[in-house]
């Protein structure tokens, strides 16, 4: 017997080796049906389904192998449950079915109902998926169907807004094209509200709705993904504005991920292990707890579980906001030396540096929250910058010292640069990096600015620039849980474009996206006392995260490392203090298979085998308890 430690199922087999599946027709109310399938290991026991609605073929499901990585790259298999996958209304199977303009979400409804009315569903549906298949679970649960019991929608917003397809009033090329090819919507749509108009706010307005959510949700997203604001924002929305009965129940977890890797160990060109198979055991705790009455403590489980990178661990809070509530902005200036320094204090001797930018020869995005899900070499999320983008002479480069000690960061960063150009409008893109002790230069997080909406996006606050003249521009980045360890350097790369992750700025005054030339713009990065240009980090006021956590929440890190040759398993630990420590091993339903083992073990790193009983194959968790901090460590048995 193998015991395995992993926290999903990946769909790397067929679901059919495992689950037997029927072809479905859900009727709903306008008199059509959409195409569905239904999967099961028993379909004569009444069990609780999970309902998966997906735009992108619910074939693929079939032989998921083949599933693309726009689609989804695992899922929470369980015999405990049943499993329906529907293909949206318009879309593969149920493309008869399209109605201009139609609300998706009565779809979700009706499916919801008459999946509760077969003999094979106990009455209680769940829903479950990422991206596209996340955006559907929120356009359901605000319908109320009466048998929706949860749902888990991962690096999803329910909001759309201006911000989804403009970064910094910049176009978001490559992104907007790809959900036209995928068949959302077609590009000129956007290109049409360049600006956050009166017609895009309308949009958002009817988009913001978490006072219509009634359901208990676990929201999951990613540090390298596309909108990681978006999802903690959508997440303090839910938990302080969806009904009262269900607010204390939400929970979000962030990981150290992409778009299309959630779960995965390896992201870019660095792997984050204890970062790998999270969600799905998560997510069928969630389930068992909810559809199922398991006794297994999920309600123990922390609100707020975010991924530290840099420290590789896993940080607890009771809100994301009150976890940047606890930080303090700290500045680094940017000296033309090529040097980024906490001393605020400049002079005459620090002149601008001065960059060209070329549209017609771009800076190449390569890494971060780029999506392209038609190009499978892509280059997404924490890539070395050196070869493809620093070793340009299109890019201005500003690093610390190898720092001395461990510097945390926790919540939004931004830079706030003081430049001029040559020409009427232009772009000002960053990068920040985390520069190892190797020379490796990993892409961390990008932003853009379009000098015509420094002040704001709305048609009122554009504007365009006075050649030669000095502005003051703020490039927001995104918030991220990132330690820069000691020996390390931070990197900000500064440059006028990141193409085709942005489109290209022509440096000239036409209207937007209207110019069929373009021209070289000279731009300049002031540094002079009056012109304090500096990268803004949030940093804990207390000498690390942990502490400001609370150190019983956060600082127990533990992990099982299997032995495939010998029916044991070691429990590894990193204890802040003393401790007393009781372990237990249970099913995913709360029932305790194996008696309390108790150590009393020192500060520091801490290894316990563990003599674990027969078992037959399934999802385990080991809980470890030490003082008032619980952890669930999940153990897979083959």
């Amino acid at each position: 017997m193998r015991y395995i430690l992993l926290l999903l199922v990946l769909i790397t087999t067929p679901l059919s080796a495992q689950f037997n599946w029927t072809e479905a027709e859900i009727p709903v109310r306008d008199g059509k049906s959409l195409a569905a399938d239904f999967y099961s290991t028993d379909s004569t026991k009444a069990k609780p389904v999970i309902l998966v609605q997906t735009p992108y073929n619910k074939n693929l499901y079939r032989l998921a192998s083949q599933l693309p990585p726009e689609a989804v790259t695992t899922f929470p298999l369980d015999e405990a449950f049943h499993y329906v996958i529907l293909d949206w209304r318009g879309f593969y199977g149920s493309r008869d079915a399209g109605v201009a303009g139609y609300d998706r979400g009565l779809d979700g409804y009706d499916a919801v109902e008459w999946i509760a009315a077969q003999p094979w569903c106990n009455g209680k549906v769940a829903t479950w998926g990422p991206s596209a298949l996340g955006a559907i679970q929120f356009q359901t649960a605000r319908h109320h169907p009466p048998h929706l019991v949860c749902a888990v929608p991962l690096v999803k917003d329910f909001k759309v807004k201006y911000s989804d397809y403009y970064y910094g009033g910049e176009y978001r090329k490559s992104h907007v094209e790809a959900l036209q090819k995928l068949g959302f919507f077609v590009t000129s749509l956007i290109l049409d509200h360049p600006t956050n108009d009166f017609f895009v706010k309308v949009v958002e307005s009817g988009s913001d709705y978490p006072e219509e959510f009634n359901v208990p949700m676990l929201v999951v997203g990613g540090w390298f993904d596309h909108y990681p604001d978006d999802v903690l924002r959508a997440f303090e929305d839910i938990r302080t504005r969806s009904s009262a009965e269900v607010r204390d129940q939400h929970k979000l977890i962030f990981g150290p991920w992409t778009h299309s890797g959630v779960d995965k160990a390896e992201q870019g060109e660095l792997e984050y292990p204890t970062g790998a198979n999270v969600v799905n055991f998560a997510s069928l705790q969630f389930f068992h707890y909810h559809l199922l009455n398991a006794e297994n403590s999920w309600q123990l489980k922390p609100t707020v579980r975010y991924f530290q990178l840099g420290k590789d661990r896993w940080m607890e809070g009771d809100s994301w906001t009150g976890v940047v509530a606890k930080t303090s902005p700290k500045s680094f200036y940017l000296r033309n030396s090529g040097v980024l320094s906490t001393n605020s204090i400049g002079g005459p001797d620090f002149p601008p540096v001065t960059f060209r930018y070329d549209p017609r020869d771009p800076s190449p995005t390569y890494g971060g929250s780029y999506f392209d899900p038609f190009n499978k070499d892509a280059a997404v999320g924490p890539y070395d910058q050196r070869e493809v983008v620093e070793s340009r002479n299109d890019a201005v480069i500003f690093s610390t010292e190898p720092l001395e000690q461990d510097l945390d960061v926790t919540g939004p960063i931004s830079i706030e640069l003081f430049v001029s150009s040559d020409r009427k409008d232009t772009d000002f893109g960053v990068r920040l990096c985390d520069v190892y002790p190797d020379g490796r230069s990993m892409l961390l997080t990008q932003g853009i600015r379009r000098m015509r909406f420094r002040d704001g996006f709305t048609p009122q606050d554009t504007s365009l620039i006075t050649p030669g003249e000095v502005y003051k521009v703020t490039v927001e980045l995104q918030n991220l849980a990132v330690t820069f360890k000691a020996g390390h350097q931070i990197r900000v790369i500064i440059t006028g474009s990141n193409y085709p992750h942005f489109d290209v700025n022509p440096n000239t005054a036409a209207p937007l996206y209207q110019s069929p030339d373009s021209l070289v713009a000279i731009n300049s990065i002031y540094m002079a006392p009056q012109y304090a240009s500096r990268l803004v980090l949030p940093v804990p006021q207390a000498s690390g995260v942990e502490h400001q956590n609370n150190i019983n929440a956060s600082s127990l890190q533990a992990y099982i490392t299997p032995n495939l040759l010998q029916d044991r398993a070691t429990l590894s630990l990193s204890l802040p203090t003393r401790s007393n420590i009781q372990i237990a091993l249970f099913d995913l339903s709360g029932h305790q298979v194996s008696g309390s083992w108790t150590y009393q073990l020192e500060a520091g790193e801490q290894e316990i085998p563990l003599d674990l009983p027969t078992l037959s194959a399934g999802i385990y968790f080991l809980r470890t308890i030490v003082g008032e901090k619980v952890t669930s460590l999940p153990l897979v048995v083959e």
